[in-house]
């Protein structure tokens, strides 16, 4: 039987640079020796390949070498079995270098050979010396960790900043600031940062609100530390978050603090981390008092009651598609507009995404996303109509964090399909919570409502009840469509689902056409006294031409149409777009039409 080819390539290295230029040199006496070798092998098959990997002038205290990493990308190719060295030595004189290159052999299922040293991962005896060899370079690497750690801790006890980019509010020192000298680390106050934390703390204390003050401090056109790292890469600049805002209220760096955290095993003997406070040698940019205050109000919020919700997004871990798929909470920023111009201020669009859009890409998913204030207040409205509906209790006497509170309580799930919208309910929870309200709180009647809000949203179709066992399951047909830029749920046959009215029960109408039409009207009158184009109106008022041309056509809109739009009572799926499209018909039975008036 024929012994397979086994390809050998023989590597050599020589620190200095003296005698390589002779004929027969060090680096030909380590090649012909390792040719020898592979020579004495034949009856195993083993051939030496014709590739030279030679490294003269090469330290083996680094891998940093051409003919080195020539061989492991020839390896990694699979053209080479076995590499044959003169000693080991001529690998690499590092313990934990020579370590990862033999993980690295053994990943590519190749062996390694030392001629003088009779050293060779083929045998038995040869891998257990390589286990030995691993073993002593883990221990090193462990005592090195260490050193490391232990010369963190001495560091950081005297109050210097060891490591990382500073955060916001600082800076590491540089030549040429007062008392600066080789090897200064302690940290530089930024002024103009520095403001900005203390705006945070003391904004804080005034909202409350993590996410509402990182919406404030983000619109004001405040963001992250800005720095550029060695690479000349820019690093910051994006907007405030609710994370970071909470990451400054809770950092002790700010009153002179510096933190260490260090890996302990407790008595149980499990791992933990526990974290120690240093006085720090840089100056403090809050406070102890600040400080301290914020602490106090932090631990406040934290031990709300449950009944209580302040989360943006209401149906958070409890939505998810037909398919089965979570969706997840997010937002985004926008600027605001009026009349086609921004007004140098941002919104904060809150959404729900689909897990399936996200993974697999938003052509492959049916619902990709849905606007979360819609989706969370459709939800609101129909439980909140099952609940005075079935067991006589208004909500909305509650105030808006203890409503929603008590909604997430109540709700099992949500599952949002192309075509049907279903809520399941706790039947246990739901009685338990109308009997305590009913007998907690008077009876509607009696109650103005605490919400605070002056507009209420409204479903106007009651939803289809079924039991299952302890779920009771609320659902509604729906069809999904894209409205002035928002994916919203609407009714089968076009009607809106969710309605907003005043206290009184009346409509209220969509801000963004009621100043659309009356800007329409506007240019119209402008024209008709001074004349003049459409692109001199609109460079007088900040637009292009075509958006004005576009939005005087909402003036040729028939007067039930416009009676809808600034009333309220045009059916929510109809967008600004489609109000633009159907002026475009001077019939006004055709408009209706249109318009499903």
């Amino acid at each position: 039987m024929t012994a397979r080819t086994v390809r050998c390539a023989v590597y050599c290295r020589k620190s200095s640079e003296e005698g390589l230029e002779q004929a027969f040199n060090s680096l030909d006496a380590q090649r012909e020796a390792g040719q020898d070798y592979i020579k004495s092998q034949r009856h195993q098959g083993w051939v030496a390949i014709d590739t030279r990997y030679e490294d003269g002038g090469y330290s083996g205290g680094t891998t940093d070498r051409p003919g080195l990493q020539k061989l492991l990308a020839d390896m990694r190719a699979g053209r080479i079995d076995v590499v044959v060295v003169y000693k080991v030595d001529r690998l690499s004189r590092s313990l934990a270098d020579f370590a990862r290159l033999m993980q690295l052999f053994d990943e590519h299922h190749a062996w390694f050979v030392s001629v003088t040293q009779q050293f060779s991962t083929t045998t038995s005896m040869g891998r257990l010396t390589l286990n030995m060899l691993l073993s002593f370079a883990q221990f090193e690497r462990e005592v090195a960790g260490e050193r490391i750690r232990d010369k963190i801790a001495a560091t950081k006890r005297k109050g210097v900043w060891v490591c990382g980019q500073p955060p916001l509010g600082y800076r590491m020192p540089k030549e040429g600031d007062p008392g600066y000298v080789a090897g200064d680390r302690v940290l530089r106050v930024v002024p103009t940062e520095a403001a900005l934390v203390r705006a945070v703390y003391t904004g804080y204390l005034q909202l409350g609100s993590p996410i509402e003050l990182a919406a404030k401090l983000s619109a004001a056109g405040h963001t992250t530390k800005k720095w550029t790292s060695s690479r000349g890469i820019l690093h910051g600049g994006r907007p405030l978050t609710a994370a970071l805002v909470y990451k400054l209220l809770t950092n002790p760096v700010y009153v002179g603090k510096i933190t260490h955290t260090r890996a302990v095993t407790s008595d149980a003997g499990r791992s933990e981390s526990r974290t120690e406070l240093y006085e720090g040698l840089h100056e403090p940019i809050i406070s102890q008092t600040l400080w301290d205050q914020v602490q106090a109000q932090m631990t406040t919020a934290k031990r709300q009651p449950r009944t209580g919700w302040t989360h943006s997004h209401l149906l958070q871990g409890k939505l998810q598609t037909f398919e089965g798929h979570a969706m997840s909470p997010g937002s985004v920023q926008r600027p605001v507009t009026e009349e086609g111009r921004s007004t140098g201020q941002r919104r904060v669009v809150r959404y729900y995404v689909s897990q399936k859009a996200i993974k697999q890409g938003y052509k492959a998913c049916a619902i990709k996303t849905i606007n979360a204030a819609f989706l969370d207040d459709l939800v609101r409205s129909l439980v909140a109509d099952h609940l005075c509906a079935q067991h006589g209790f208004e909500l909305a006497t509650l105030d808006a964090a203890s409503r929603d509170g008590r909604l997430r309580d109540v709700t099992k799930r949500v599952v949002l399909g192309s075509d049907r919208l279903s809520i399941e309910l706790s039947r246990d929870r739901l009685e338990a919570m109308a009997d305590e309200l009913r007998h907690s709180h008077p009876t509607p009647s009696s109650r103005t409502p605490r919400s605070g809000a002056s507009v209420e949203n409204k479903c106007p179709i009651t939803p289809a009840c079924e039991e299952r066992g302890n779920l009771l399951v609320l659902s509604i047909p729906i069809a999904i469509k894209k409205v002035d830029g928002k994916r919203l749920l609407i009714g089968p046959d076009g009607r809106s689902l969710l309605s907003s009215v005043d206290l009184n029960g009346q409509p209220v109408p969509r801000q963004h056409i009621v100043r659309a039409i009356g800007q329409a009207f506007a240019w119209k009158r402008q024209l008709e006294s001074n004349g003049g184009t459409h692109r001199e109106v609109g460079r007088h008022s900040g637009v292009c031409g075509t958006r004005v041309r576009a939005l005087l056509a909402l003036t040729h809109l028939a007067p039930a149409a416009l009676r809808g739009a600034l009333n309220g009572t045009l059916p929510e799926s109809v967008s600004l777009e489609d109000l633009g499209l159907a002026a475009q018909h001077l019939d006004w039975g055709a408009q209706h039409c249109a318009l499903r008036l």
